[in-house]
Order: structure tokens, then sequence, then C-alpha cells
């Protein structure tokens, strides 16, 4: 018998399905790349004026965050070390990239200090709330300001790596959640194959 609570239940499966479908690939871009090739204009932390072309030659891992974060974007720098140190001298290869989501609060200087915990080798980008949205829509990230009760906010956004080839080719997304080791190895392999 179709009747009306069979409607709403049959209903409420898809929606639920939809939501755990949502949760499950929300990190990663939906659908193909926008365009093989994903220019950007922002500045380094020296004020210098960076595009995809600045990393010619190297393989770049890109990761979109804020110095704020207090988990989520330490952990994946921390990630992102670790990997390279289990990849060995291929690491030399790859060129760590962190665009900040909150330029109001991420000042040159900020971002500096801020990444020199996690190492050397990580660039710190930074730009215009406008040239921030544009590169963020250009690689599929999201993120959102959302205001916390203390008067202050936060910032939500997408926890996905980017991985972009030495010619300025968009390769890949990746999970946050892989070990270093796990994501050596699948760099390693990405890298050898293209050889």
């Amino acid at each position: 018998m179709d009747t009306p609570w069979k409607k709403l239940l049959i209903a409420l499966v898809f929606a639920v399905a939809g939501i755990v479908t949502y949760v499950g690939t929300r990190d990663l871009p939906r659908g193909p790349p926008v365009a093989a090739r994903k220019d950007f204009t922002l500045r380094d932390t020296a004020g210098a004026t960076v595009t995809l072309d600045s990393f010619k030659g190297r393989w770049v891992l890109m990761f979109f965050g804020f110095t704020s974060c207090p988990d989520i974007c330490p952990n994946a720098l921390l990630n992102v070390g670790q990997t390279l140190e289990a990849m060995g001298p291929a690491a030399k290869e790859i060129q760590p990239v962190f665009i900040t989501v909150d330029p109001a609060r991420d000042t040159a200087s900020v971002l500096k200090d801020y990444l020199a915990n996690f190492g050397d080798n990580i660039i710190g980008l930074t730009g215009t709330p406008e040239e921030i949205k544009t590169v963020t829509t250009r690689y599929q990230a999201s993120f959102r300001k959302r205001h916390t009760d203390d008067g202050s906010y936060t910032m939500d956004h997408s926890t996905a790596f980017e991985l972009i080839s030495p010619d300025g080719i968009y390769v890949r997304a990746f999970r946050p959640d892989e070990t270093p080791l796990e994501f050596a190895k699948t760099l390693l392999t990405i890298m050898s194959e293209a050889k």
C-alpha cells in the first residue's frame, strides 16, 4: 500500500544516503577538474608575487587552511613533513604550499612565523579576499567564516591536499587521513609514472 508514511520513509532513506555521500566526499573536489591548468596570482611571506609558473619544474603539494586552526591544519602540515621524510631524496622534487583562507588575520609575518613551526620548506601564500576566493574556486576548495560565541570567528574549510605536476597541470586531490607512508608511496608512484 502506497501510504504517505511509506513515501516519507523512502524520502528519508534517500536523504540520509545523500548526507552520508556528502560527508564522505566533501573534502575532495567534486567532478573533474574545471581546467587542466589552474593558474593563480598570490603573494608569499616576503611580499613577492607568486603564480603557478613560479613552481615550474617541481611538483606542488597545496593545502588551504589558516593559522588559527586548532587541529586540522597543524596535523596536515605535520603529515606533509612526515610524508616528505618518508619519501627520501625524491622529496626534493616536491614543494609544499600553504594558502591561507583567512587573509585578514594571516598577514605575511603571521604566516611566516606559523609555518616556521613545521620546517623551512613550506611556502606560505596569501592575497586579497578576492584572490583567495579565485584560487579556491579554481581548485574546488571551500571555506566560510563562522562566528564563535566569544565574538571572534573561525574558518570552516575543506581539507584535501592538491597535487600539481611540474608543468603546472592539476593531477589529483588526496584525503587528509592518509598515513604518511601511504601518502609517500602514492606520491612516489605518481612521480615515477610521470617520468
